[in-house]
This record gives C-alpha cells, structure tokens and sequence, in this order.
C-alpha cells in the first residue's frame, strides 16, 4: 500500500475516532463547568456533517463555561474519554475535593474576619471607647484608663482654680469659682468615661464610636440661688433692684412711708444658662449679663391702707430657737432691712438677702454652721504620716426653709420659729499601708472647747497637743496620756499658767494641758473604750463646760494623776490632734467594731456654797501685801451615764464628778 494511501487510511480512523467521541460527549453531566480543549486535525474539505455541528456545540458550550472563572474545571480531551460509566467515581471525588477547597477558602476567610475582629475589640479592651470628648474639645477616645483619668484631672483641677468673669455695662467683674460655691467632682465625672469591655460590647459600639461623637460634660455643684445673689452683690445691680414703698423710721423715730421706685433684675434664666455652658466647656470667655425690668409690686397707697395691720406684725416678738439656743427676732427693728410683695391682694412681709447674709449671719447663723473638712492621711517622703484636713463633718443651716419659717412667724403671728440644719460628711482618703494595719475609718471624735483662754494657755494646750500627733495605739494596748506627754517645763517648749494645786491655783509651767487630756478623755468616751484611770478636776473649771456640759473632764498631773485607757476594738488606733480657733479636737481612727455609743442622763446636784473668804499668813509675801490663790468656786456633782451597744447588747455605765466648794483664798504677808 502505499504511503498516501496509509495517510488517508490513518487520518479516516482518526476522524471516525473523534466522531465517536463527540458522540458520546453528549453524555457529559451538564451542570458540570467544563472547558473542552480539542486537537485540531489535518484540513479537509469543508462539509456541514452532523460532525461539525457537534463541534460546534462543544466549542460554544466551552466559552460558555470559561466564562465561570475560577470555579470552572477544565478538562483536556486529547482523544476518545473512553468509557465514561467506568470513570463516574473519579469524577465524583474530584468534585468533591473541589467542594472542599471551596468550602476551606470560605473558612478561612471568615475566621480570618472573625479572628482580626475579635483581635481589634481585644486592643480595644479597657481603653475609652472611640469619639468621647470631653469638655467639648478633649479627645478622650481610645486612651487608656490611666490616661484618661490623668488628662481629666488635670484638666479639672487647672479649671477649679480658674474663675469666670462677668461684664455688665463697663463693669467687668472676676469672681472665683470657688467662691461661686462651684466645686467639680473629679472622681464622679471619670466614673462616667465610657470604657470598652469586649466581653460585655461588641464591635458595634467600636463602630458606632469612630462614626459618632458622644460628649462627656464635667460633673459640678453648685447653687444657682447663691450664685445669682453673690453676682447680684458684686455688680451693684442688688442696689438698681425695683423697691416696693416701704416703711421707715424718721429722724424722731416715727414710722412714714419711703415711696416705690422701678429697677432692673439680672435675666436670672440666661445668667444660668451662660455659667451652665462656661462651666461644660471648661470656658473661661466672659459672660455678659442680662436685665429685665422690674416693677415695684407695692406702692404707698397699698402699703397706707393696711399700714395698722403690718405695724401690729412688725411689732410682734418671735423666738427663733435651736437645740439649747434662743434668740428673739422683732421685724420693727429691721424696718430697712424687709421688703413687701403683694399675694392675693394682700401684703406680705418679705425677708431681703441683706437681713440673712449680714444681720442675721452674724447674729445667728456664724454660731450654728460649720464647713466640711475632708482628710487625706498619707506618708511622706521621711516615713512620717501626714494629715490633710480635718476629718470634720460640715452643717449648713436649711435658708429657705428657715426664711419660709420665719416669714410665715411674722406674717401670721407666730411667735417661735426652730432652725433646721443638714450634715456633709467629710471624705476620707487614707493610705493603703495603714488601711492594711486597720485603719481605714474615723472611729470616734473627742472635742472641747477654751474660749476666754489667755495666751499661754493657748500656747501651752497647742504645745501638748502636739504631743499626740501621729501616735498608734496598738490592738490591747493599755494607753496612758502621761508617759506619752513627757516632761512637761519650760526646756520642753511649756510656758507658765495657772494650775490647780493644793496650795491652790498657782502659775506652772503647762498650765492648760489638762485641756488636751479632758479631750483625749473625750476621745476614749465615744470610742467605747474601757476607762481604766480618770479623775476631775478638784473643783469646776467653765472651759471644759463649753462643749457637752460638766463632767467630762479630766485631770493629769505627772506622777500624781494619769488617764488611761485600753484599746479593746482589735485593730490599730491612730490619733490626730488639732487645734481650731478655741476648739480642741481628737480623732481615733481605725476600724469600728460596730459598737454604738451615746451619752445620756446628764445630771447635776448637790450643791454647796463657797464659803466666806480665808485669809492665809505666808512669808513668801512683804509684810502686808496680799496675793489672791483661789478664786470662790461652788461645788456641786456631776454625772452621765455611757450606754455602749454591741451585737445587740446593751452595756452601762456611771460616769461620776466630784467638785468641791472652794473659797476665796488670800495669801496675806506676816508682820
């Protein structure tokens, strides 16, 4: 055969070969993506045959599915697939091991996503969440805690000591903020920084974070009716104030009528508003103030026609009275000093801030409140423990309610009025290395008070005072005032001053220290703690009457008479002395037991005269002269009874004083 012969022969079966494997393409799974890539054959004569058509049909089922992109599967036909039932199998895990390769690349992605956000909630754990400002223009978002806190305190504190100014015409007044009775709360204003917690938010607050700012104002007191009448007084503007017609005295002390006049008020809703804004902001801009005009509400005619009824009022007398203390208050004698208003057409006596901030303030109120002192006890850089404050609990007479009162006593007839006042307690801060040894709260309070005191007895009762500053009294111990006073003369830092001896009432260097120990007996008292050595004085001395009454002081004299007592509360005890003003102040701190302490039944009674005065011949003196000891002093007994309750039970026990009468003794020199 020749050679063109078996070419034609070769190529004929390779064509019958493809026809069959076109043919039997048509068994191919169709929702199978498959790429058909075909060996093109030698050219021949182009005839439309059902060949052809085929191919056709596979190369255009071939673009449609390369068009699936990276899912498709190809599949190259380098001739006849052969029995495809035979290979079913192979194609079925192929398609499976695609499935899972998919399926992998979708895993993968999502815990990638889930892993990277749960990574970011994690870095943002603990921080500030995202957008906080505070103070409309401090970033606080994403800080940490430590941060955060540092940066809004100091920005507070630089602020508290600021002050806000206010211009009124050509007036431009500077007023501290606290004197504004403003004070910002550090502490209370960090407690409300949002912080991020990815166990308790998710990354949708992250989210909404970063696309949204969230403002963070500054917690502050303040009293906007203080405030309004302290910006009031420093403009003048109480003066420019509309005045009612009004009753006044004349140069004979007879009452006529001053006449009504029109003023200006402060536009007190927009002041407010203005500090409001400042003080969010921490904005020290001036504040411009604003008036309204204000219409006098009772002119003369009004106040003529009932001027019988009100005179009658003004004249009535009224007790204002709190706890033991009394005064008495009579409108007449503040006739400048009140103002009248209209209520229901009838005229009401009215109180100005001038009557409570001066005359009453004075008279009164100087006596009654208190301010707050908080304490911080730390260490300082010697070891050595530091008080910061007072550790004093403030009292505030309830104004509005007393000038409500008093108003209603005068308008109504009423003739007592009881002043009500309301207790701050003071903060305290102490030191973790002392909270560790127990003390960690105020325990007890011993206070008295020397008012009328000479000089160096003051310095004197300062001087032992000193003394106890700082101590700690060990859980158990048996404490004695005493060995911790030392000796007491002039090498010691003591001046002389008079002591009660029994030659009498002599000068001696630390004359006034027995005030320190009736403090510390004090102390020990409200403690509930066992008295194990006490003695009064021998006679009653008024300076240690002047907080609590008589029977609560207590004598010490080195090596004669001591004051001791047993710190039975099973923690540490630390001691801080103080004095303020003429007051005397002991605190016990430590750790209360829950023991409840009050005194009660005070009693006084047998009592006995001095006596005529004795004279007593002394050679000390020149012949003649005389020198008074003893000053007449009745004598009388005193007593308290000290109820402790603890766990439920309820312990008493007497405390009991005796002073003696003393005369007149005169020391009078021998011929």
């Amino acid at each position: 055969m020749s050679k063109k012969k078996k070419r034609s022969s070769t190529k004929n079966k390779q064509v019958k070969k493809l026809k069959k494997t076109l043919s039997s393409s048509e068994q191919l799974p169709q929702a199978e993506a498959t790429t058909a890539i075909v060996v093109t054959l030698p050219e021949q004569e182009s005839t439309e045959t059902t060949f052809s058509k085929k191919l056709e049909e596979v190369i255009h089922q071939t673009e449609t599915d390369s068009k699936k992109g990276f899912w498709a599967k190809k599949i190259i036909l380098l001739g006849p697939p052969g029995s495809y039932s035979k290979k079913q199998w192979k194609e079925l895990l192929a398609d499976l091991g695609w499935g899972l390769l998919r399926f992998s690349i979708v895993v993968l992605i999502i815990g990638t996503v889930s892993a990277s956000l749960v990574y970011f909630e994690y870095l943002a754990s603990g921080k500030i969440l995202p957008g906080v400002v505070f103070a409309q223009k401090i970033e606080m978002g994403s800080l940490n805690t430590e941060d955060a806190k540092q940066k809004l305190f100091s920005a507070l504190e630089a602020y508290q000591k600021s002050s806000l100014t206010f211009t009124y015409e050509d007036q431009s007044i500077e007023i501290p903020l606290t004197e504004l009775g403003i004070v910002f709360s550090a502490d209370q204003t960090y407690e409300k920084l949002p912080v991020f917690n990815y166990q308790k938010n998710g990354v949708a607050n992250l989210v909404s974070g970063y696309l949204n700012k969230t403002d963070l104002n500054p917690t502050y007191q303040k009293d906007d009716h203080q405030l309004f009448n302290l910006i009031e007084v420093k403009t003048g503007l109480r003066d420019k104030r509309a005045k009612s017609a009004q009753f006044s005295l004349d140069d004979k002390k007879k009452i006529q009528i001053t006449p009504e006049a029109e003023g200006v008020i402060i536009d007190q809703a927009d002041l407010i508003a203005q500090v409001n804004q400042r003080l969010n902001s921490l904005d020290s801009s001036p504040i411009a103030i604003q008036t309204l005009q204000e219409i006098p509400q009772v002119d003369s005619q009004s106040l003529e026609a009932d001027k019988d009824d009100i005179i009658v009022k003004l004249e009535s007398q009224i007790a204002i009275n709190y706890q033991d203390k009394k005064w008495d208050f009579k409108g007449m004698d503040y006739l400048s000093k009140l103002t009248y208003n209209k209520d229901n057409d009838q005229i009401i006596i009215r109180l100005t801030p001038a009557l409570l901030e001066t005359d009453l303030k004075e008279k009164i109120f100087s006596t009654i409140e208190k301010p707050v002192s908080d304490m911080k006890i730390h260490y300082d850089d010697k070891d050595q423990i530091i008080f910061e404050g007072k550790a004093l609990d403030g009292l505030a007479i309830n104004m509005d309610q007393f000038t409500k009162d008093l108003e209603l006593a005068i308008n109504a007839l009423g003739n007592e009025v009881d002043i009500t006042t309301s207790e701050t307690k003071a903060k305290l801060e102490i030191d973790q290395r002392l909270q560790e040894m127990g003390i960690k709260e105020l325990v007890s309070t011993g206070h008295t008070a020397f008012a009328g005191s000479p000089n160096n007895r003051r310095h004197n009762i300062a001087t032992g005072m000193a003394k106890f500053n700082g101590l700690i009294i060990k859980p158990g111990e048996t404490f004695s005032f005493n060995e911790h006073l030392g000796e007491v003369d002039g090498s010691t830092g003591y001046k002389l001053e008079l002591v009660i001896k029994a030659e009498g009432t002599v000068p001696e260097y630390g004359g006034g220290v027995c005030q320190v120990s009736s403090t510390m007996f004090k102390a020990a008292l409200f403690a509930g703690f066992p008295i194990v050595e006490r003695a009064p004085h021998s006679y009653a001395v008024s300076y240690y009457a002047q907080i609590d009454g008589y029977g609560l002081d207590s004598t010490i004299y080195p090596g004669v008479r001591d004051l001791q007592f047993t710190n039975d509360s099973g923690s540490n005890i630390l001691i801080q002395t103080f004095v303020d003003g003429n007051d005397a102040y002991i605190n016990f701190f430590g750790t209360s037991d829950g023991r409840q302490v009050k005194l009660e039944n005070y009693w006084r009674g047998n009592y006995r005269g001095a006596g005529g005065t004795q004279l007593i011949p002394t050679k000390t003196l020149p012949p003649g002269a005389r020198k008074q000891i003893e000053a007449a002093h009745g004598g009388f007994d005193a007593s308290w009874d000290r109820v402790i309750t603890k766990n439920g039970e309820e312990t008493r026990e007497k405390i009991y004083s005796v002073y003696r009468a003393t005369a007149n003794r005169i020391l009078v020199g021998e011929e």
